[in-house]
């Protein structure tokens, strides 16, 4: 089978190009997309540390679509496994999965090894999005929010471990939150996030007893190997040979994704040697030195949750979530919902430059964070920057009420871009654009700033003309996308073809015969001395010069009357309404 690296769809070892984009395809799995003359693969979904997901539709019920993983053979197989027991233990394995039978839980229908020596499991497929989409987007939720959710996720942890499986591997990127399509008053006031499934139960760890006696055939072979975790949000005791597990190290995942869901990032980061060792000697910080509005009654009960020793966490999932419920207290008490000034606190490496719509908001300095108080409520492109580093830019939503946002940027150095996953990120990484569930980010051509996807006008310049941010200039210029005035909102290809406008003009000459911003990539007409966006000489940008002035003065802001959208001082329509903006 033969895949597209840029749609991700799945073709016949025939078909050399795709037809959608005309580049070239690339083969990814023995045999055809055609999976056990039933499952049709027809786009990758994601890729992990066990194998990759495809959405697929189920030729026997045409209708229906289901979500298929293959698995990597070595995760399964030993050199001391005689030959066969490979299939016998995925089909155990399998086969307890597909016995967990709950609200909460992703299905597992069906499951098997293909002729080409593929073994996969067939799943529920789940429309919405992941955890860790949501906390990428939003940073940090209030107390409630954090309690409705996992409540659902404690629910169908703890039907798995009525069963007898651990999960092992719990984070943001294997819960997936969806939306029903029928809301009545009792789902709105109950899961106003939606309903919650826990996935990734296909390769648990079997903890009943019969099964680990059938499958400890050496220190070293199957029953020491077990599931592939995400260090991160591992238990200590996992992390050590020879240590049997009980439901006490899901308690501790669970403690580590409240922890991650209130103060926005896991407790331990790092390389794995150091997470290692952070893990087994030292306790994590307290929630408090992350967030202020914490009250102490849960911090207790998240921490509680993070014990070292595991004779000291509950002793089950549905004992530590009644502790968090009765320290979450009354929702009444809870600031999400009130009206306020938005306190949003982005925290990076030091010596990072914070910009939100492609203004900058300063630099991170010793502290390790910016608060930004005057950020209207809705949707901004967060850009974090640091030379020497990717950029980390995502579309964020503020939310309208007065509870604290936390949000944490994810450097990684220039040469390491395009590498592994890091671990705590899901099957996507995060990304945006097509095949992500992200909103895009896209790019005025004429003047370079940058929006949310779906805006009609730049707010700076009025222009229509747009290019996604991965095309934009400083990577590789591509076809440009324009709103019509009548759309709803979508982008669309340019006018003939997408070649003309002045817009486009600017750019292809600005990155032929202009000058590029050494820093932050910008391209720039002749003759251009400074970065707009960093401040700093172009011909120093390349070495790293640092900004001209470290703490600028907040330019004056001004605010569009129909949707209240601030822009920086100047701009002359409104990026989402259109309307001209009276200062």
């Amino acid at each position: 089978m033969r895949e597209c690296p840029r749609c991700e769809r799945c073709y016949e070892d025939e078909v050399l190009v795709c037809p959608e984009e005309g580049s070239n395809t690339k083969l990814t799995l023995p045999g055809g997309p055609l999976m056990a003359a039933r499952y049709l693969l027809e786009k990758r979904l994601g890729r992990g540390a066990m194998g990759q997901v495809y959405l697929a539709r189920d030729q026997n019920l045409v209708t229906r679509r289901v979500a298929v993983k293959t698995v990597r053979p070595d995760i399964l197989t030993d050199e001391d496994m005689q030959e066969g027991e490979a299939i016998a233990r995925f089909e155990r394995e399998a086969r307890t999965a597909a016995s967990i039978r709950h609200t909460n839980v992703v299905d597992v229908t069906d499951f098997g090894k293909t002729p080409e020596g593929v073994f996969y499991l067939v799943m529920e497929y789940v429309q919405g999005e992941t955890l860790h989409h949501l906390l990428r987007r939003e940073g940090t939720l209030s107390v409630h929010r954090t309690l409705n959710l996992l409540k659902q996720v404690a629910a169908g942890v703890e039907a798995a471990h009525d069963e007898g499986i651990l999960h092992r591997d719990l984070k943001p990127a294997n819960i997936f939150i969806m939306q029903p399509k029928k809301r009545t008053a009792t789902t709105a006031r109950n899961m106003s996030d939606g309903i919650v499934k826990v996935g990734d139960f296909g390769l648990a760890k079997i903890v009943s007893q019969a099964v680990a006696d059938t499958t400890g055939v050496s220190g070293s072979g199957p029953a020491s190997r077990g599931i592939i975790g995400t260090p991160e949000y591992m238990a200590p005791e996992q992390m050590q040979m020879e240590t049997k597990l009980d439901a006490r190290a899901d308690v501790y995942a669970l403690g580590v994704i409240a922890y991650h869901m209130l103060g926005g990032r896991p407790p331990f980061s790092g390389e794995l040697m150091q997470l290692v060792t952070q893990k087994i000697m030292s306790d994590p910080p307290p929630l408090s030195s992350l967030r202020s509005d914490i009250p102490k009654d849960v911090e207790r009960a998240v921490m509680h949750a993070l014990e070292r020793d595991p004779s000291r966490r509950s002793a089950t999932v549905a004992e530590w979530i009644e502790e968090f419920e009765a320290a979450a207290g009354d929702e009444d008490g809870d600031d999400e919902g009130r009206e306020g000034d938005a306190r949003v606190v982005v925290m990076a490496p030091v010596g990072a430059e914070v910009y939100v719509d492609d203004e900058r908001h300063g630099s991170i300095g010793r502290s390790g964070r910016v608060i930004l108080r005057s950020i209207v409520p809705g949707r901004h492109v967060l850009r974090v920057s640091r030379a020497g580093e990717v950029d980390d830019e995502r579309v964020i939503e503020i939310r309208p009420d007065s509870s604290e946002q936390i949000i944490q940027a994810v450097l990684r150095p220039q040469q390491g871009a395009g590498g592994s996953l890091a671990p705590s990120a899901g099957p996507e990484g995060g990304r945006s654009g097509p095949g992500g569930s992200l909103p895009g980010v896209v790019m005025c051509a004429q003047c370079g700033s940058r929006f949310a996807a779906g805006v009609k006008f730049c707010g700076r310049c009025g222009s229509r003309v747009f290019v996604p941010v991965n095309e934009a200039p400083g990577s590789q210029p591509g076809a440009p996308y324009t709103q019509s005035p009548g759309s709803s909102g979508g982008i669309g290809p340019g006018p003939e073809g997408g070649r003309s406008g002045s817009g486009i003009r600017s750019v292809v000459a600005h990155g032929a015969t202009g000058v590029r911003c050494g820093r932050c990539g910008t391209n720039y007409p002749p003759g251009t001395k400074f970065c707009g966006r960093c401040g700093i000489p172009i011909q120093a940008a390349s070495a790293g010069a640092a900004p001209l002035f470290q703490n600028p003065v907040r330019p004056q802001q001004v605010v569009c009357q129909n949707c209240h959208t601030s822009y920086p001082a100047g701009t002359k329509f409104c990026g989402r309404c259109g309307i001209v903006i009276r200062n």
